[in-house]
């Protein structure tokens, strides 16, 4: 500590302050007996001392040093790529990282040690498991810029790989110590080709084309000249021949066909392989395309108008997709229009309303069987105010029904759909029931019960034939009901899933979702994509949400967005680990999942198609900042420039006398204190 003053003395200031000091103490000694008046003088002797203070304006002086011991950071790569270099081996590495870091304790060399890959974590010692799903850098700069002023220089410890993340170079090079470098692996890249992704519709018409959009990545050193082929089941649709460059390079190849057959058709697109290719699994990928008819031609045949009958017209009528011939029955072996351009047009769809009354005669029954066989047609029987179990005689078979003994009641029953809550039971009025059945066998599913536990709904499915039973007269009543009361949706919801179910046209509203291939590389980002065939719209949609789980555990969520531009939903997310994996697609607002599918993510991760060392890019981080690169057998030789390092911090504070808000404060509570005696005194 020192004192000086910033302005100088002369000896008229002394020659004062001793005569002050003088006379003080000399009223001090007269006025002793007066114990106010001492005090009086005490005051003002202090008020005078600190006057001269303010006057010379004294300054201290206070300095401080301390050291601080500054360590060593050195971050280990242990993402996938890793463990698949041929040497050295990950063991290898593991040990020969804790000898490094056991000659830096017996140096006294303070270090701190971390693990990275996609993400970065301290750890107390090696522990390498080659787990990590990419490989990413710039967090490693990032850690660094953090602790940098407690750092002495940093070492990285890797094959130099960047699979994500932005390059480092720019952040290393601001910084001012040291950052040494040790390289992993051989410098030649293993060879392999992938099909990086398939753009193709989710959905189409049948008559339209589809085109496919394959894009092939290649890497290693690659020349050669390979095929590649899109099949449909076994039958190959067409085959283009390539020629790959390697080095990361990507080629895009198109197909493009006529879709032959409707419904869920699989594909596969297959690269030929290479020559010591790392990895032949990611050579072939599967996709699906739903292919839906532009037009579907249905039948309705009415047994005796009634009630339903004009319910059912409009509503399928209202169908853009829906082209429908409508035959009445008028005596009992004619209609209107005549039945034999029923038998002779292929139909989609067969709907049966209040028909037939009366059983249908066997050479009918045995023509109806022929003709939903030969045009592979869904078959819908919806009751009538005029039928009973005995109309049904002789075609349960072709609907894969039995029927039921009970006693018709007249009074209405309350009843519920059995395995979707698609509304609350509350809302539901109640229904005459007029047919009493069962389902066949295990293929059929009742879709809606009575409350005496009576199937009201059911469906059924033989092979590719499918269908459908509604045993109540009374689908008018649901229909007006919606009309009048517009948060009621029976009428709608059973409709709408009955005939979507039947001629075979997907999943609820038509949104159909695909993911981009269905095999992934751990780390690999996986796109999905959505859209709607039939209605372009600017509008707003709602949000998706896709839900993936493991085990039945759920592990991630992810938006799917609606771009307007592409009118499809786009998303994307990371492959997590291997496994398969089941995935839900749903909207935001609800709880039941529109779609659900599986994919799977291979042992191979996305790092093996890129597992050699990056030497260049290690050399660049050590000379940008005064450090040095070594490869992995010349590691032990950096530890003749690794030393222990202290910064030593010097601390100097200043204090200016003149400029203390607390003297002055003293000063002038000293001053009012006087003031204050001498009013009570009497002195003026």
């Amino acid at each position: 500590m020192g004192v000086s003053l910033l302005h100088d003395t002369d000896l008229v200031l002394w020659v004062t302050l001793f005569m002050g000091m003088g006379l003080t103490l000399f009223l001090y000694k007269i006025f002793s007996h007066e114990k106010w008046y001492s005090l009086l003088l005490s005051i003002r002797a202090l008020v005078l001392f600190f006057l001269i203070i303010l006057l010379l304006n004294p300054v201290l002086n206070f300095s401080s040093e301390k050291e601080q011991e500054l360590h060593w950071a050195i971050f280990v790569d242990n993402s996938a790529s890793i463990k698949y270099h041929k040497t050295p081996s990950i063991q290898a590495i593991q040990s020969g990282i804790q000898s490094f870091v056991d000659g830096l304790s017996e140096k006294n060399i303070s270090y701190d040690l971390y693990q990275f890959a996609d993400k970065i974590q301290k750890v107390n010692g090696p522990n390498l498991e080659g787990k990590g799903v990419t490989t990413n850098l710039g967090i490693v700069s990032e850690r660094i810029k953090q602790d940098e002023n407690n750092l002495a220089g940093a070492i990285i410890i890797s094959d130099g790989l960047i699979t994500e993340g932005k390059n480092p170079l720019r952040e290393f090079h601001q910084l001012d110590f040291p950052i040494h470098t040790i390289g992993i692996g051989e410098g030649s890249e293993l060879v392999d080709v992938a099909i990086q992704s398939i753009d193709v519709p989710t959905v189409v018409l049948k008559s339209d084309g589809v085109n496919v959009n394959v894009i092939v990545q290649s890497l290693g050193n690659i020349s050669d000249r390979l095929s590649v082929s899109l099949f449909n089941n076994r039958q190959l649709l067409g085959s283009k021949h390539i020629r790959l460059s390697g080095l990361g390079s990507k080629k895009e190849i198109n197909f493009r066909f006529r879709p032959k057959d409707i419904g869920k058709q699989n594909y596969e697109v297959r690269v030929s392989s290479v020559e010591d290719e790392i990895n032949i699994q990611n050579n072939r990928q599967q996709f699906n395309i739903l292919v839906l008819k532009e037009r579907y031609k249905v039948a309705l045949l009415t047994g005796s108008p009634n009630k339903n009958t004009a319910v059912l017209k409009r509503a399928l009528n209202r169908n853009p997709r829906i082209q429908l011939d409508h035959f009445v029955r008028m005596t009992e072996t004619q209609f209107r229009p005549g039945i034999k351009s029923f038998w002779e047009t292929p139909y989609e769809l067969i709907i049966f309303e209040n028909y037939p009354i009366k059983p249908l005669t066997a050479n009918f029954v045995r023509i109806l069987g022929k003709k939903v066989l030969s045009n592979q047609a869904a078959l819908f029987l919806i009751s009538g105010p005029n039928q009973s179990n005995n109309s049904l005689k002789g075609i349960t078979s072709i609907l894969g029904v039995e029927l039921e003994e009970f006693t018709l009641e007249n009074n209405p029953v309350f009843w519920d759909f059995t395995h979707e809550r698609w509304m609350d039971e509350f809302e539901l009025p109640p229904l005459h029931q007029n047919m009493f059945i069962t389902g066949q066998n295990d293929s059929s599913d009742t879709l809606a019960i009575t409350e005496f536990e009576r199937p009201l709904w059911i469906r059924n499915q033989h092979e590719n034939i499918r269908t459908m039973v509604w045993t109540s007269p009374d689908m008018n009543t649901l229909y007006f009901l919606e009309q009048k009361l517009s948060q009621t949706h029976a009428f709608s919801t059973i409709w709408d899933q009955s005939i979507s179910w039947l001629l075979k046209t997907g999943g609820e509203h038509e949104n159909f979702f695909r993911l981009n291939k269905n095999r992934f590389q751990q780390g690999e980002m996986v796109q999905i994509a959505g859209n709607q065939p039939f209605i372009q719209s600017s509008e707003p949609k709602k949000n998706v949400m896709i839900t993936v789980s493991h085990n039945l555990k759920e592990i991630l969520m992810r938006d799917i967005l609606f771009n307007i531009e592409e009118q499809r939903w786009m998303g994307e997310f990371r492959a997590p680990g291997p496994g398969e994996y089941q995935y839900s697609i749903s909207f935001e607002s609800e709880e039941e999942p529109i779609q659900k599918g599986l994919f799977q993510v291979l042992e191979s991760q996305i790092e093996l198609n890129q597992v050699y060392l990056n030497k260049k890019l290690l050399t660049s981080i050590s000379n940008q900042t005064g450090g040095q690169y070594l490869p992995w057998d010349s590691r032990d030789s950096l530890m003749i420039k690794l030393h222990p390092k202290v910064r030593r911090e010097f601390r100097a504070n200043i204090i200016k006398f003149n400029e203390s808000k607390f003297l002055l404060f003293i000063v002038i509570f000293l001053l009012c204190a006087e003031w204050i005696m001498r009013r009570r005194r009497g002195l003026s």
